[in-house]
C-alpha cells in the first residue's frame, strides 16, 4: 500500500486572541428588538469632560433620530454605574425635562408626544460617573487610565465587546450608525485630545482645561468612536491616493517615542499604498487618516486607529498590528457586519489581507512560514452562524483563523486574478463607489451578500462552498484510498452537502488536480511515485483519512 503526504495549516492569528475574552458587565448586540428597530439614529452630539484625576466622565449627549414606526417611549443603552441626572427633550427648541427609567443597561424614556413614523427628533441625556476600568484591554471593557514615563495621563478607550454604551449612551447595535458625529473632548490644558474625523477647534478654558471640537462626516459604528489623551506630540505626512486626492496622516506620539516613530513610521504609508493597490481607495479621505501611540496594544477606531506596539517589526519584517488595524478602515468601518454573526467579515479578511502583504513584500512562498501546523480552529460554531448573535457569542477563533484560511482556499479554487478581483469588488461593489468620499461608500455587509458578490465576479455558483466553510461548523473530511495504482478521494461532508471542491496531487514533481465531481474523484499514480495530496496547504479540511 501508498503512503500518503499531507499538510493541513491554520493561520496563524493575526490579533492575539485570548482564551476567555471579557467584555465587561453587558454584551454588545443580539436580537434587534422592537424597541431599536423603532428608530434609525442619524446624528450623535457627544460632549464629555474627561477628569484624569478622579478617573471620572461627565457632561451630556444628544441623540438625533428618525422614528421608524410610530413611537411613545425611547429605548437607549447606557451602563447602570453612570448617574442620569436629567433628560431634556430639545426637538421644538422649547427644552423641556422628559421622565424615564434607567435600569439594567437601558434608558426608557417617555417622550412628550407620539413621534409619527418618519418624523425626526432628539433628545439630550446628562449624565456622568465612574468608567469601568479595562482589566485586558483591548478584550476587557472601559477606560485605561494609564501614565506615560514622565507620569503625566495617558488615557484611551475600547468597547468592542461589550458595546459604546460602556461610556456613553446609544443604540448598541451594530445595524445602526449614525450618518456623523460630532465629538468635543474636554481634558486639562496640558494634553492632547487626539479623536475620530477632522479637528474643527480647539478651546481654551478659563478652568485650566481645553475642549478639543471634532467632527466625523461619515457614519461610524459605535465601537469605532474613541479618545486617546496624553502630551502628544505629531508626526505628519501627506499621502497622495490613488485617486490623486492629498490625504493627511497624523500620528500622535508620546514625547519619549518620538526618534523611534520618526524612523518607523514611513512604513504606515506603504501599508495604505498596499491597502488601495488591493482593495481601492481609503474611504475616508475627506476626513484624514491618523495612529495614536496607546497604553494598550491595539484597536480599529475609525481614522485614529489605536497602535501600542511600540514602533517595531514582527519576526516577518513589519509591523503586523498596524498593518491588521489599518485594513479594518476597509473592512469593518466602511464594510461593517450588519449583525455580529457575520463579524468573520471584519477580522478574516484583514487576516487575510496580511496574507497579501507578505506574500508581494517577501515573495510568493514566504508567507508559509506565517502559517502553522497547529489547528487552531476549534469547529464549534460556523464561521457565519445563521442567527443574531451578541459580540461575545460571534468573538471566536474560528471567525478569525478558520476564516482567513477558508479564503485561502476560495483563492486556490476561483484563482489569483479572480480572487482578487472579488476581494475588490467586496470594498466597493461599483468602481464608481471608489470616487465617493461623503460618507455613502460606507455600507452593511452580510456572508450572503458577499456570495452574491463572489459569484457575480467569478461566473461561477459558490452557494455550496458558503454553505459548507460559513454555515457549518464541521470541516470537510477527505477520504483516501489505493486501489491498486489508483488513488480514490472522496469528501466527507456535514449534512451530505454536494462539495466539488478539486484536490491537488503531486507526482514526483508534476502537480495534478483531481476533479471532485459529485464529491468524488480519482488518479492514476505510478507505483515508484509516493503521492502528495494539497501539496501547497491551500485547503481547510480536516486531516485526511486515508486506508
Amino acid at each position: 500500500m501508498k503512503r500518503f503526504y499531507f499538510f493541513v495549516f491554520a493561520v496563524l492569528i493575526f490579533k492575539p486572541f485570548p482564551i476567555s475574552a471579557q467584555f465587561g458587565s453587558q454584551d454588545t448586540g443580539g436580537s434587534l428588538t422592537s424597541e431599536w428597530a423603532a428608530y434609525d439614529v442619524k446624528f450623535y452630539d457627544i460632549n464629555l469632560n474627561i477628569d484624569p484625576e478622579k478617573q471620572t466622565i461627565d457632561g451630556w449627549v444628544e441623540v438625533t433620530a428618525k422614528a421608524e414606526t410610530s413611537i411613545k417611549k425611547f429605548v437607549l443603552d447606557l451602563y447602570d454605574r453612570y448617574r442620569i441626572t436629567k433628560i431634556v427633550w430639545d426637538s421644538s427648541g422649547d427644552s423641556k425635562r422628559l421622565s424615564f427609567e434607567h435600569n439594567k443597561g437601558k434608558i426608557r424614556i417617555n417622550l412628550p408626544e407620539e413621534i409619527s413614523k418618519g418624523k425626526t427628533f432628539s433628545v439630550k441625556i446628562y449624565y456622568g460617573g465612574k468608567p469601568r476600568v479595562a482589566q485586558n484591554p483591548p478584550w476587557d471593557d472601559g477606560f485605561i487610565w494609564a501614565k506615560t514615563k514622565s507620569g503625566e495621563p495617558w488615557i484611551g478607550v475600547t468597547c468592542q465587546g461589550g458595546g459604546a454604551d460602556t461610556w456613553w449612551p446609544c443604540k448598541d447595535h451594530p445595524s445602526d450608525e449614525p450618518d456623523s458625529v460630532s465629538l468635543n473632548w474636554t481634558v486639562p490644558a496640558n494634553l492632547v485630545c487626539a479623536s475620530n474625523g477632522r479637528l474643527k477647534s480647539v478651546v481654551n478654558n478659563k478652568d485650566g482645561t481645553k475642549t478639543f471640537n471634532w467632527f466625523v462626516s461619515t457614519p461610524i459604528n459605535n465601537y469605532g468612536v474613541s479618545i486617546n489623551i496624553a502630551p502628544y506630540d505629531t508626526i505628519q505626512y501627506k499621502y497622495t491616493s490613488i485617486t490623486d486626492k492629498i490625504i493627511p496622516v497624523t500620528i500622535w506620539v508620546l514625547p519619549e517615542s518620538m526618534e523611534k516613530a520618526r524612523e518607523h513610521c514611513p512604513e504606515f504609508l506603504e501599508h495604505l499604498k498596499f491597502y488601495e493597490k488591493f482593495l481601492g481607495p481609503y474611504p475616508f479621505r475627506i476626513d484624514k487618516y491618523g495612529v495614536a501611540e496607546t497604553p494598550y496594544l491595539g484597536m480599529e477606531h475609525q481614522t485614529i486607529i489605536a497602535n501600542g506596539y511600540n514602533y517595531r517589526d514582527d519576526q516577518f519584517g513589519f509591523d503586523w498590528l498596524h498593518h491588521h488595524e489599518l485594513g479594518h478602515e476597509w473592512w469593518g468601518n466602511m464594510v461593517t457586519a450588519k449583525d455580529w454573526s457575520d463579524f468573520w467579515i471584519h477580522e478574516a479578511v484583514c487576516g487575510y489581507m496580511q496574507i497579501l502583504y507578505m506574500e508581494e513584500k517577501l515573495g510568493k512562498d514566504s508567507y508559509a512560514v506565517f502559517l502553522s501546523n497547529n489547528k487552531l480552529w476549534k469547529n464549534k460554531q460556523p464561521v457565519a452562524p445563521r442567527k443574531e448573535m451578541t459580540g461575545g457569542e460571534a468573538y471566536t477563533i474560528d471567525m478569525y483563523a478558520k476564516g482567513a484560511y477558508v479564503l485561502h482556499t476560495l483563492r486556490y479554487y476561483l484563482g489569483d486574478i479572480v480572487f482578487k478581483n472579488v476581494l475588490r469588488r467586496w470594498a466597493y461593489p461599483d468602481p464608481e463607489i471608489e470616487k465617493i468620499e461623503d460618507g455613502r461608500q460606507c455600507r452593511f455587509a452580510t456572508t450572503d451578500e458577499f456570495l452574491d458578490i463572489a459569484e457575480k465576479v467569478s461566473g461561477k455558483k459558490l452557494d455550496w462552498f458558503w454553505a459548507v466553510y460559513f454555515r457549518q461548523a464541521l470541516l470537510p473530511h477527505l477520504k483516501a484510498e489505493m486501489k491498486g495504482n489508483i488513488l480514490n478521494l472522496e469528501w466527507k461532508i456535514e449534512n451530505n452537502i454536494p462539495f466539488p471542491l478539486p484536490v491537488e496531487i503531486k507526482i514526483g514533481n508534476e502537480i495534478k488536480k483531481v476533479e471532485m465531481i459529485y464529491g468524488k474523484g480519482s488518479l492514476n499514480i505510478p507505483e515508484v511515485v509516493e503521492p502528495i495530496i494539497d501539496p501547497g496547504n491551500r485547503l481547510t479540511m480536516d486531516e485526511v483519512e486515508f486506508n
